[in-house]
C-alpha cells in the first residue's frame, strides 16, 4: 500500500458492507462506515478497532446531515466513497397494499441518499486530486422483477446518476464506478438460491476491481446476463420476472 487513504462505506456494517469494511481495515486504510444497527456496528468495533463507526438511519435527513457533519470532523480529504447501503421492499399494487412510508423509505435510501452524501462529500473527493465515488447498483436496474418494482426503480436510477455524474466530474479528477453484483448471500437475499455470490467473494472482487480502476464492475452472471438482455431482451425479462 502506498498510502493510507480514507474510505467511506455506507451500509458498513452488514453483509457486502461489512466484508469491504473488513479489507479495507486490513489493508490498512482508514474506514469510516454508517449503518441503523447498533448491535452489528458494535461487532464491527470489536473486530475492527481501527474502522470508525458512525449509527445513523440514511432515510432520516437528519441522519444524512449528521453523517456528513460527523465525515468532515474526522477527515478532510475522502478518497473513496462506497454507497452501499439499500433497502428491498416487495410491493403488491395490484392488491392495494403498498404502504407509503416503505416506499419513500425505499426511495429516500436506495437513491436520494447516495446523491446527497455524494454532493456533500464531493469536495472532500476533490482534495485528494484523485477521489473515486463508488454505486452498488443491481442487475435489476436493467431487467427488473416484478415483486420488487420500487427496488428496481431505484437501482436503475442510481445507475443512470452514476453514469451521467462520470460525464460531469471527467475534468475534476474524481472518478465514478458503477457496481453490479450478481445475487450475493445477505439478509436481503436470505434463500433465494444456491447460485449467489458469498459476500466475502463479491466484496474480494470489488476491492481488485477498484484498485485496477476500473468504471464499470459487473460479477458473477451479470455479464451474461447483459448479452442476453442486448441480444434476446423478452428472453432476460420472461427469466428475471419471477425469479
Amino acid at each position: 500500500m502506498s498510502r493510507q487513504k480514507t474510505v467511506v462505506i455506507t451500509g458498513g456494517a452488514i453483509g457486502l458492507g461489512r466484508e469491504l469494511t473488513r479489507l479495507y481495515c486490513e489493508q490498512g486504510h482508514r474506514v469510516l462506515l454508517c449503518g441503523r444497527t447498533k448491535s452489528a456496528l458494535e461487532e464491527v468495533r470489536s473486530m475492527h478497532p481501527e474502522a470508525i463507526a458512525f449509527e445513523t438511519d440514511l432515510a432520516d435527513p437528519d441522519g444524512r446531515r449528521r453523517f456528513v457533519d460527523f465525515i468532515h470532523e474526522q477527515s478532510g480529504s475522502v478518497d473513496l466513497l462506497i454507497h452501499n447501503a439499500a433497502l428491498q421492499f416487495p410491493h403488491d399494487f395490484v392488491g392495494g397494499c403498498v404502504p407509503l412510508e416503505k416506499l419513500e423509505t425505499e426511495v429516500l435510501v436506495n437513491l436520494l441518499a447516495p446523491i446527497e452524501l455524494t454532493t456533500e462529500l464531493l469536495p472532500l473527493l476533490k482534495s485528494t486530486g484523485g477521489g473515486r465515488v463508488v454505486f452498488i447498483s443491481s442487475a435489476l436496474a436493467r431487467v427488473p422483477k416484478q415483486s420488487e418494482p420500487v427496488y428496481c426503480a431505484t437501482k436503475a436510477g442510481l445507475s443512470n446518476f452514476a453514469r451521467a455524474l462520470r460525464y460531469q466530474l471527467e475534468s475534476t479528477g474524481v472518478s465514478v464506478s458503477d457496481v453490479v453484483p450478481d445475487l450475493i448471500v445477505t439478509r436481503m437475499a436470505m434463500g433465494r438460491g444456491d447460485k449467489a455470490l458469498l459476500a466475502f467473494e463479491a466484496a474480494q472482487k470489488i476491492v481488485d476491481e477498484l484498485g485496477k480502476g476500473k468504471k464499470e464492475i459487473r460479477l458473477g452472471r451479470v455479464p451474461l446476463l447483459y448479452t442476453l438482455h442486448r441480444l434476446l431482451p423478452d428472453l432476460a425479462y420472461g427469466i428475471l420476472r419471477a425469479s
